[in-house]
Order: structure tokens, then sequence, then C-alpha cells
């Protein structure tokens, strides 16, 4: 090969890979509110952290957690609103698939997330030890315990909430559980609005 074929073979190859490298590079969402502090690991191990009310940009892969005295907000780029209640920490995660929008996953290792989609039909995830909640349109809230048992309250809309075993559709007002080795609960009726009440205080503006 030679010299001008060369550079015009890694011109191509730039060009191709740097639509891949920009989306890695975009921020996917923003820390917004910690009452205590919102503790943001990236992937090279630097922490960053935000207290009280900011705009702390967050990156594909990163960790975020919270300890047992904090809570914290995110908002996507996209327009999904997530709340941390205490102690709790995920992984900021994406699937591209082909001619399709960007699905956004949380890989929830532990705690408790809110969440609420905004603007229209979104493809979300939230993944637990032992259960997937995949929404488009919805508010719901999703709690895993230490044994990795998982408990989705659906507020509004519905949610496919999936373990290795099936799926079930939850909807407006119900809740199920996902448990290791079993089919997720059949729906039962609940106080749905209940089960946000934990991140109130982080919609509260600042005095």
């Amino acid at each position: 090969m030679t010299l001008r074929q060369l550079s015009a073979t890694t011109a191509i190859l730039c060009l191709s890979l740097s639509p891949l490298v920009h989306a890695q590079n975009a921020p996917v969402g923003n820390a917004t509110n910690a009452i205590g502090e919102l503790v943001i690991v990236r992937t090279d191990g630097v922490q960053q952290r935000l207290q009280g009310k900011g705009n702390v940009p967050l990156y594909e892969g990163d960790i975020v957690k919270t300890d047992s005295s904090s809570q914290a907000m995110i908002e996507f780029v996209d327009g999904v609103t997530v709340a941390l209640n205490e102690n709790t920490s995920f992984k900021l995660l994406s699937r591209w698939e082909k001619d399709m929008p960007v699905v956004r996953i949380l890989r929830l290792k532990q705690g408790e997330v809110w969440a609420k989609t905004n603007g229209g039909p979104k493809r979300f995830e939230v993944e637990t030890p032992v259960a997937t909640a995949a929404v488009k349109e919805t508010e719901f809230n999703l709690k895993v315990q230490d044994d990795g048992q998982s408990i989705l309250t659906v507020i509004e809309g519905v949610v496919s909430f999936g373990t290795p075993f099936g799926t079930c559709p939850i909807r407006t007002d119900t809740i199920s559980y996902g448990v290791r080795g079993k089919k997720c609960t059949k729906p039962a009726a609940t106080d749905a609005k209940a089960a946000k009440s934990w991140m109130e205080a982080l919609r509260t503006p600042a005095k």
C-alpha cells in the first residue's frame, strides 16, 4: 500500500469512527439536585460530587450513588427524570439498535428509584439483579431489597416487568414483585402515590 493509499484509508476510518466517539463523549444527562451528597464515579475512577442544586454532566458508564443520608435528582437529555432515594447505586448504560432511538438503561444494584418520562414515549429500562422494567411513557417507583427482590409500583401508565421466567404488564395503581427464580407476581391494587412520598423533598425549591 502506497503512502497516499494509507492516508486515504486512515481518513475514511476516522470519519466512520467519529460519530461513535462523539456519542461516547456526549453527556447523557445531568445531576440537578442533591440532598446530602451525590457521588459520581467516572469510568476512569475519578469521582465528582454534587451537594444542593447544580448541573453536573453525566456520561455513559458513570456510576451514581447516594449514602444513608442522601437523595438526588437527575435528568436525561431525552426527557426522563429519575430520583434516587437513600443508599442507592446504579450504572448509566445505553443500547443502540439500527434505525431506532437509543434505549437508556439504569443498572440498579441496590436502593430505590422513581422515574418519569416527559414529552411523549421514551425507550427506558431499569435492570435489577432479578428483573427488568421497560417503559415508554409512564411514572413508576422501583425498589431493590438486600436479597435482590424488586418491588415495582406503577403510578401512571404501563410498565413491562420481566424476569427470566416471564413478563407481566403492570398498570396504574398496581404493584408487583420480582423474585429470583420466579415469574413476577400478578399486579395487585395499591396506593401508588404513597410510593413516591420519599422524593417530594427533592422537588421543594431551595430557600
